[in-house]
């Protein structure tokens, strides 16, 4: 494993939101062996191992899989909303694009978006897609804006 990305060693230097970047990122590299029918890579093996012995031991799995807030009152779901956030953006995005042959209004392409994921109310898709910092592209990535 690389040295940025070893969770079990970093202490809480980063924002709480890197550090469930890296777990989430983790939990892709088991699904695709799982997926390839591959082993898992032996670092990954040992942290699982290590990690689960911790928890079993009564460690605090936020601790053990540091993504215990540093500070209190910081939200634990920012890296949900924000995968929720791109994830209704790159659907308007999809259904309003130009090369489209249904391409939608955007009005209605908000519309049948937060109905169909009801992950944001239509209110707050319309501002975030009318925010001029939005990224309007179909495509995104899991990693910072």
């Amino acid at each position: 494993m690389p040295s940025k990305m070893k969770p079990l060693d970093q202490p809480n230097i980063e924002p709480l939101i890197e550090r469930q970047r890296k777990l989430f990122t983790v939990s892709d590299q088991i699904q695709m062996a799982q997926q390839q029918n591959q082993p898992l890579p032996k670092w990954l093996e040992e942290w699982l191992v290590l990690a689960l012995r911790k928890i079993a031991l009564g460690q605090d799995a936020d601790e053990v899989l540091n993504v215990k807030p540093e500070k209190q009152g910081v939200r634990k779901d920012s890296l949900k909303r924000e995968l929720d956030k791109k994830m209704v953006m790159g659907a308007i995005a999809s259904m309003t694009a130009p090369q489209n042959e249904k391409k939608k209004k955007t009005k209605v392409a908000i519309d049948e978006v937060t109905k169909a994921l009801s992950v944001m109310k239509r209110s707050t898709a319309r501002k975030t897609w009318g925010s001029s910092l939005t990224d309007r592209k179909p495509t995104f990535t899991l990693s910072k804006k």
